[in-house]
């Protein structure tokens, strides 16, 4: 299994910090990696045309009867393919969540983005219903602020939603930041540590490419 779908119903949570996290790291170990872009801001799109430093295919894609047939015609020729979505619920949202292996959902530290994220996580599942089978999904906590007060309640609030959440956290760290100019994903300091332990998640569920599971 080799397609992620990032998801949330809510601008600003993190998808194109996790979109771009995924596709550095895996394109840096020599994957084959290509990116579908649905979002209306093309954020995505601009990083991989003007900062990232290893090959990446990427396509801007906002017509929803296309996502599908794209998706799988990268699939066939790339060892991975992530599809960044757009901050709502759409269409095109629904057939991203129905090629995926995994979906993950951000959620930064914000009332709003738990709201949105329990949203989300109904939405994947109205999606599983449809297509009578599972997609699985999990909760990526972005921003993150160990020790103050905001991050002790969003844990609570993801532990009261019965969230499904991913172990890693990722944490409000320059070098996370960075990659948005510098296109270089951190391999060294808390932030590579982290960004080792997220793809090793993502490997243990099954949404990464199989000769991962054996470099992890």
């Amino acid at each position: 299994m080799s397609i992620i779908t990032v998801a949330t119903t809510k601008g600003g949570a993190g998808k194109t910090t996790l979109g771009r996290l995924i596709l550095a790291l895996l394109a840096m170990r020599g994957f084959k990696v290509a990116a579908v872009d649905a979002d209306y801001n093309h954020t995505l799109t601009d990083w991989v045309t003007t900062a990232a430093k290893h090959p990446i295919t990427v396509h801007h894609e906002l017509d929803e009867t296309r996502i599908v047939p794209l998706v799988s015609e990268l699939h066939n020729s790339h060892d991975f393919v992530l599809i960044d979505t757009a901050g709502a619920a759409s269409q095109a949202t629904i057939f991203a969540l129905g090629c995926a292996d995994l979906v993950l959902v951000p959620i930064s530290p914000s009332s709003a983005d738990i709201v949105e994220g329990i949203k989300t996580i109904n939405l994947i599942k109205s999606a599983s219903m449809m297509l009578k089978r599972d997609v699985p999904a999990r909760v990526v906590l972005t921003a993150v602020q160990p020790g103050t007060n905001i991050a002790e309640h969003i844990e609570n609030e993801v532990a009261k939603a019965t969230l499904p959440v991913l172990k890693t956290r990722l944490h409000r760290l320059v070098a996370f930041q960075e990659m948005s100019f510098t296109g270089i994903a951190p391999t060294s300091g808390a932030a590579g540590h982290q960004a080792s332990n997220f793809l090793d998640d993502l490997a243990a569920l099954g949404g990464l490419p199989e000769s991962m599971k054996i470099a992890s």
